[in-house]
């Protein structure tokens, strides 16, 4: 099959057209308020015009056109972010009091369009833009045809499933995908590169749509919070500290979704359920690419599936903020490492998506931190050691001395086989290197701290403060390593001590779990022994590994070996895990280890003597049914809040008429009487009423047990008026209250307190 198409280009004057028509397109729709026409341009307009001028202007033209479009959504949403801020605080200092208003707005990024587009125009004179043709081959139709129904299942699924509580299309499509899965590798030798980045967006945004449209409202725990930042950001029409110190910092979740929703006008809680998931999509694209340029367009494939079966990846919509962070740590590594881009500008966009990191989530910024410090203190160390140990250039049997360009290798040529080029055996030295690329700068270092450092010591205060209060917190509890209990739940089930209470697909997930950290262990240890054929340094001329399509950049050995021991005191070290939470540091971790769970398998497959693809999907495809909810479904234990209305994560499920309530207290409670809730009432009451988290109390079961009076409103909802609730377990809180609202699903309680108490 060939993969036959001839690339359309437009000229840097047809280019300028197009964007400015697109501009007043945008201003028209929003100006008129033009259903449908001002979501869709809008949404093209904010996610993807600033990002491809930016690319113009740094003449980066030459591009594939899936590192384009990824590339061009992180710089928009880096410039929305960026600009945004820029423009919020320039207005308020002048004494304008709305800066984020739809006029404001509107003539300062059409005007920054202008001018991005002026200067492109400029730079770009004699060059043409070209585009890779959208016309599909008819193999490559064969093989997009099942993907192409994927977020339709997902979105037609789970409409079925909010009305009717029937999951029948949503189990389909979660058992669809690993099947595609398979018989794309099976069939890999006939699939062309451009099928693999396709496939993986419509597997990316159909499992995120699935989170996304459960329920008509937020759904999660700290995302309450979080939306209820948006909203007042929102109307109040600027950006401001609201008290929240480690919120406030997070643009992610509140600026930005508020430009979005200006220029959109939609519904505000289905736009902050949607617009996480329509920008981390492209996450996984980026550990494709990553992936790609060292292993192959096949195998980067199964290392971008392994990252979408993340539970932090598949939850993005109640974790905003900390996927939109690690959508910006992806892209600075994707840039740090890509061979097609200038040092100067490599510089320049790592600059840009670092300054997002630390506007997007405090963690996630602390991570990358130590992640880059500890890489190049690893970058002055490790060349030293092997300047000392370096051995005699040698010259393999039946290879030879590569001393100019190495050889066209089939999938360079873009031979339709490229993809699974390297289940062939190819013997190609690399030519050595004058020296050892670093690109990582103690500059560049010193630049990030310095941007955390203002950010959230000059402009927010208390959260640097927070971040070095954990960091002494951390060093302090090491002496406590070896004690059990201080380990809480992620030592002891890292040990098995909880497997005694867990059922069948427990057990399975967890032994699945382990293997996949296994694999990835394996691959960066086999990275490490085999240090002279996968890692390209001066003097050494050992063959790469047949599957290796290019060696791996030493700084990269250093990256990957700082991101694993991060994730080793992560579990060793227990408030590390408690502040921050195990799970989304994995996550940020395996975007640059996720290459390793493919190369680990390989070894094991070696080592076993079978096909590497079918070993490394008998584990990753038991991983994916499992961290999906699939696996607990087959064995009748509900746990996916995708696929159940009932079971322990239910809780975090919004009704219709629960919002009602909430929404009543704060339309008919009276000023100065006391609401008080239990739990995930409370998140209701943030997000659905809008009230201030600290205008009413928050009650736990252990809290009202004794003579503690409750006075004031009280509301409950769905789950505290069942059976096992908060009604139920403790009547007597209610015996000498007056309910004033009963809509079935919640409840509210009046109890006046004794007159001269």
């Amino acid at each position: 099959m060939k993969n036959s198409y001839r690339p359309k280009s437009l000229g840097s004057k047809g280019f300028f057209i197009l964007v400015i028509m697109l501009l007043v397109l945008t201003v028209l729709a929003v100006i008129l308020n033009i259903p449908v026409l001002r979501q869709v341009f809008g949404f093209i307009f904010l996610t993807f015009i600033p990002g491809f001028l930016f690319l113009s202007i740094l003449k980066l033209n030459r591009l594939g056109l899936i590192e384009k479009i990824v590339l061009s959504v992180g710089l928009s949403v880096a410039f929305l972010m960026l600009f945004g801020l820029a423009l919020n605080g320039s207005l308020l200092a002048i004494g304008y009091t709305k800066p984020l208003s739809t006029a404001s707005l509107l003539i300062s990024f059409s005007t920054a369009t202008i001018i991005l587009a002026v200067i492109s125009y400029i730079r770009n004179k004699d060059i043409a833009f070209t585009f890779s043709s959208l016309k599909l081959t008819t193999g490559e139709k064969a093989f997009l045809i099942v993907p192409a129904l994927f977020p339709l299942l997902s979105i037609v699924g789970m409409r079925i499933m909010n009305l009717t509580n029937n999951n029948v299309i949503l189990m389909l499509l979660l058992v669809m995908i690993p099947v595609y899965v398979i018989f794309i590798s099976f069939f890999n030798r006939h699939a062309s590169e451009r099928v693999y980045p396709t496939a993986i967006f419509l597997i990316s945004i159909s499992l995120l749509l699935m989170y996304s449209l459960r329920s008509n409202h937020i759904i999660g725990s700290d995302v309450h919070v979080d939306y209820f930042i948006f909203l007042t950001t929102m109307d109040n029409f600027k950006w401001s500290q609201l008290g929240f110190p480690t919120l406030d910092s997070c643009l992610s979740v509140s600026m930005l979704p508020a430009v979005y929703q200006i220029f959109l006008n939609i519904d505000p809680e289905y736009l902050y359920k949607l617009f996480p998931s329509l920008i981390v999509s492209i996450l996984p694209l980026a550990v494709y690419l990553l992936s790609k340029k060292y292993i192959g367009s096949f195998y980067a494939f199964l290392a971008s599936f392994f990252f979408m079966s993340q539970t932090v990846f598949l939850w993005t919509p109640s974790y905003a903020r900390t996927n939109i962070a690690i959508l910006f740590f992806s892209l600075a590594v994707l840039v740090m490492f890509h061979d097609g881009i200038s040092e100067f500008v490599k510089r320049m966009l790592f600059i840009i998506f670092a300054a997002c990191i630390v506007l997007s989530h405090y963690g996630v910024t602390y991570a990358t931190f130590f992640t880059l410090l500890l890489t190049w203190l690893g970058m002055q160390i490790l060349p030293k050691i092997i300047s000392r140990t370096k051995a005699p250039e040698t010259t393999p049997a039946g290879s030879h001395i590569i001393n100019k360009d190495p050889p066209v290798l089939p999938f360079q040529r873009g031979s339709p086989r490229g993809s699974d080029a390297m289940t062939d055996t190819v013997l190609a030295l690399e030519p050595s290197q004058p020296q050892l690329r670093r690109g990582l700068t103690i500059t560049l270092v010193t630049l990030f701290l310095a941007m955390l450092f203002f950010w959230y010591s000059q402009i927010i205060g208390p959260t640097f403060s927070s971040g070095v209060r954990f960091i002494q917190k951390s060093f302090t509890t090491w002496r406590w390593l070896l004690i059990e209990d201080t380990g809480g739940g992620v030592v002891q089930a890292a040990m098995g001590k909880t497997l005694a209470y867990t059922g069948v697909p427990q057990r399975i997930e967890f032994v699945i779990s382990w293997l996949t950290i296994l694999f990835v262990a394996i691959g960066l240890l086999a990275m490490i022994i085999k240090f002279k054929g996968m890692v390209s340094t001066p003097g050494f001329r050992h063959e790469k590994p047949n599957f290796l399509l290019k060696k791996f950049e030493l700084e990269y050995l250093v990256l990957s070996i700082v991101c694993f021991l991060l994730l080793v005191v992560m579990v060793a070290v227990p408030h590390v895990s408690k502040y921050y939470g195990s799970a989304r540091t994995y996550f940020q971790m395996v975007v640059p280890l996720s290459i390793f769970f493919v190369i680990g398998g390989i070894e094991v497959a070696r080592y076993l003597k079978s096909r590497p693809q079918w070993l490394i999907l008998a584990v990753l495809l038991p991983y994916f049914l499992s961290t999906t909810g699939m696996m607990c479904q087959v064995f009748n234990y509900p746990r996916a809040i995708t696929l159940n209305s009932e079971g322990p994560r239910y809780g975090m499920y919004i009704s219709d008429a629960e919002s009602y309530a909430a929404k009543w207290v704060k339309e008919y409670s009276e000023e100065g009487i006391t609401i008080n809730a239990h739990h995930f009432a409370r998140d209701l009451l943030i997000s659905q009423a809008q009230l201030a988290p600290r205008g009413f109390k928050e009650y736990r079961l252990s809290e009202l047990v004794g003579d503690r009076e409750v006075d004031g409103y009280i509301y409950l909802r769905y789950l505290d008026i069942v059976d096992g609730g908060l009604k139920r377990e403790y009547p007597g809180l209610f015996a000498a209250s007056n309910k004033i609202y009963d809509n079935s699903k919640s409840e509210v309680y009046l109890k006046i307190p004794p007159q001269g108490d």
